[in-house]
């Protein structure tokens, strides 16, 4: 009989050894397949972390270069902008340089013209002698004393040595070197003479007075309503 209960105690001892043994076996592999899977989760993770910290690099690095390139799309625009700005100001300088060039150049010319500006109708200077007038115009058709008169109504004043002291008409068939003639526009004188060296305005009626160049004879443009009536050159 206690042989019987010996061999019972033991073969139970075996077998608590065995069951032990499997559940530490289990829980080994269960721990193991914790670990791994933990180990696989964190794997993840880290690519998951790597992935999203390369696409920020990238995304990061888009940003820079588009701003980049704004920032040298602004840098251009301001530039051309610039160029422009400068080529408008050298443009302008230009054009007031030109500008104050012909203003010298009318204000020259002027100047030589009043200089060297000749009194004359019709091709005859004050002066001329009566031979050389009758030459030009033929003969007058008629005379009273000193005033000789031809034909087209040119009027001819002559001094006490035959030569012409005064010339005049009140017709659009002579004119002064400038090209002005009886006729013309009152308003067209300071274009073809410049300013007048004397003005005189009495009974609606102007006289603007040009000196020659060498303050000898003198010629006046006399104007009504706007229009030239009678010009008169003289001895002074």
């Amino acid at each position: 009989m206690k042989k019987t209960l010996a061999l019972l105690m033991l073969a139970a001892m075996i077998l608590s050894t065995g069951c032990g043994n499997q559940a530490q076996d289990a829980a080994k592999d269960a721990q193991q397949k914790v670990e791994q899977k933990a180990g696989e989760a964190k794997d993840a993770a880290n690519k998951a972390a790597d992935e999203a910290s390369k696409k920020a690099d990238e995304m990061k690095a888009d940003a820079d270069k588009m701003a980049s390139d704004m920032k040298d799309a602004a840098n251009q625009a301001a530039d051309d902008a610039s160029k422009k700005v400068d080529e408008a100001k050298d443009a302008a300088n230009q054009a007031a340089d030109d500008a104050a060039a012909k203003v010298d150049e009318m204000a020259n010319d002027m100047t030589s013209m009043m200089n060297e500006r000749a009194i004359a109708l019709g091709g005859v200077m004050p002066g001329t002698s009566v031979d050389d007038l009758k030459a030009k115009f033929g003969e007058a058709i008629s005379v009273e004393g000193n005033t000789m008169t031809f034909a087209d109504g040119l009027k001819v004043v002559l001094d006490e040595a035959k030569k012409v002291k005064s010339i005049s008409t009140t017709a659009n068939a002579f004119d002064t070197p400038e090209g002005v003639y009886v006729g013309a526009s009152e308003y067209s004188l300071n274009d073809y003479c410049g300013p007048a060296d004397n003005v005189r305005v009495a009974n609606g009626v102007a006289e603007y007075e040009y000196n020659s160049g060498d303050k000898k004879s003198v010629v006046v443009y006399k104007a009504q309503d706007g229009v030239i009536t009678e010009i008169i050159c003289s001895l002074k």
